[in-house]
């Protein structure tokens, strides 16, 4: 039915395959790739490396190097790692690369804390599961589940930024 689709196409291929671009201006520090190790290894696969026909990453960077250094990864996928190819010009890579990066958005702070504040009170979750599924610290979810964490931080008549929203304004 969608077989142009670029994902009715993923393929299984060896991660030493893959091949990093020179251009991507996304890094991820160590805490959140440690996060993402434990995602795949927990839910697995749910979005495969986007490549072009040289192998070369257009989306997918740090699923790709942990495939090829995370032993817990490499035994259990046996070194593969879900690509999708297209064949794509450098420049409209490079466009894409950055498309995708941007399109995920930032965390708003009053809506984290009101899905930790729910984990807690109504799914029965403790700071550690929190901790776990989500790769914070205790400090982290401590603060996220106080009540008035913004009067907590003494956070009053602030210009915040477009992924903010101050209490006053609420959550949309």
């Amino acid at each position: 039915m969608y077989t142009n689709e670029p994902v009715s196409n993923v393929q299984w291929v060896d991660a030493q395959e893959l091949n990093s671009n020179d251009y991507n201006p996304n890094v991820v520090l160590n805490q959140e790739l440690k996060l993402l190790e434990f995602s795949i290894l927990k839910n697995g696969w749910i979005q495969p490396v986007l490549v072009d026909k040289s192998m070369t990453i257009i989306d997918g960077f740090h699923r790709s190097y942990l495939s090829k250094n995370s032993k817990l990864l490499k035994e259990k996928y046996d070194g593969k790692v879900p690509v999708v190819q297209m064949n794509l010009t450098e420049p409209e890579r490079m466009l894409l690369t950055i498309r995708i990066n941007r399109a995920k958005g930032n965390h708003v702070s009053i809506k984290m804390a009101d899905i930790v504040k729910s984990l807690i009170d109504k799914h029965n979750y403790s700071p550690a599961q929190i901790m776990e599924g989500i790769g914070c610290t205790k400090d982290e979810v401590d603060l996220l589940y106080k009540d008035g964490v913004f009067d907590h931080l003494n956070i009053k008549e602030h210009q915040y930024s477009k992924a903010w929203r101050s209490p006053k304004q609420g959550s949309k």
